[in-house]
Parts: C-alpha cells; sequence; structure tokens
C-alpha cells in the first residue's frame, strides 16, 4: 500500500511537470508567433508607404486647421487622440491604418504616421504619443534659415522626403504584441 501510494505520488508530480513544461511552451510558442507576425506587420506598412511614394504620392499628415502645428485643433472628428491627426494619409480615402487577419488568427492593426511635424505650444503629450523627428537641415538650405512655421512642410515637399513611424499589434486572444520602427524615405 505504501507502494503503491509512493508511485502515485510520483506519477501525479510527474504529469503537473509535464504539464508545466507543455504551458511554458505553448506560451513561448505564441510570444514567438505574435512578435514575428507584428514584424511582418512592420514590413506590410512600409510597403504600403513604398508603393505610394514610387507612383508619386508622399503619405502625409493632415493639418486641419492650416497653421502649420499640430495642435488640439487638428484632431480627427472621430479620434480619440491628438496624435491621430498624423496618421499619413494618401488623399481623402487613403489612409494608413492596415488591418489584416493571418492563417493563424492572429490580428494585426498597422499604423502609419507621418512624423514630419511641429507641435503647438499648448500640444500635452498623451500616452503613445509617436515622436517628432526633424530632418537634418543644412545651414545654407534657405529653409533653415525661414521664420515661417511652414518650414519643415516647405522642406519635405521640396526635397521628396517621408519620415514615419510604424506602430504594428499583433493580438491573439488576451494576448498582445506591439512593434514599432521609424524610417525616413526619399524619392
Amino acid at each position: 500500500m505504501i507502494a503503491f501510494s509512493l508511485t502515485s505520488v510520483l506519477v501525479a508530480a510527474c504529469f503537473y511537470i509535464v504539464g508545466n513544461y507543455y504551458l511554458s511552451a505553448n506560451q513561448m510558442m505564441m510570444g514567438n508567433l505574435l512578435y514575428n507576425a507584428a514584424v511582418n506587420g512592420i514590413e506590410e506598412g512600409k510597403g504600403w508607404v513604398n508603393s505610394n511614394v514610387k507612383s508619386g504620392r508622399f503619405p502625409r499628415w493632415v493639418d486641419k486647421n492650416g497653421d502649420g502645428l499640430l495642435s488640439s485643433n487638428d484632431k480627427p472628428d472621430d479620434a480619440a487622440h491628438v496624435y491621430e491627426a498624423l496618421i499619413a494619409k494618401v488623399g481623402s480615402t487613403d489612409r494608413g491604418i492596415l488591418n489584416i487577419t493571418t492563417e493563424y488568427g492572429i490580428k494585426k492593426c498597422v499604423v502609419v504616421y507621418d512624423l514630419a511635424y511641429e507641435p503647438a505650444l499648448d500640444l500635452a503629450y498623451e500616452k503613445g504619443f509617436p515622436p517628432r523627428i526633424r530632418p537634418q537641415v543644412e545651414e545654407g538650405d534657405d529653409v533653415f534659415e525661414s521664420e515661417d512655421k511652414k518650414w519643415m512642410d516647405k522642406y519635405i515637399t521640396k526635397n521628396n522626403v517621408g519620415i514615419y513611424l510604424i506602430r504594428c499589434t499583433a493580438t491573439y486572444k488576451e494576448r498582445t504584441c506591439t512593434i514599432e520602427q521609424a524610417f525616413t524615405i526619399r524619392e
């Protein structure tokens, strides 16, 4: 009877250990799948930007009030955050938001932000706000010495430069993985 009890305890311990190994391996595999899906989403966002640039249309953010500065007045009507104004657009219908579902049921939300903006003085930081990246401007450039608030827009347009952040969030059931990558493209 004692031997049977000891054997039962050993078998239960083995099942517990094997179950933990299985759950750990499954969690690690799902983490890898989510990471790979998010990296793939970054590449799909780059492809969207690149295909538009090749056809001569640089995706840009829309300055609703035309003052050359990102402010709370530029917040889209259907947006939760001011920084959603920075979502790159080509025309009125093609936005830099791609929603993709993989063959494994992983949902990817890819968002392309235009980082070439000037913030207004009263602009408040919100969690998730994409960084502002200024292009490197030579001292002799006439745009560099301009007092105009729209100097960055003029420089970007003149030199056919795009500065973007791609944020991809991959989701499966309750787990998510978010990856971001900034890049510059020139025609």
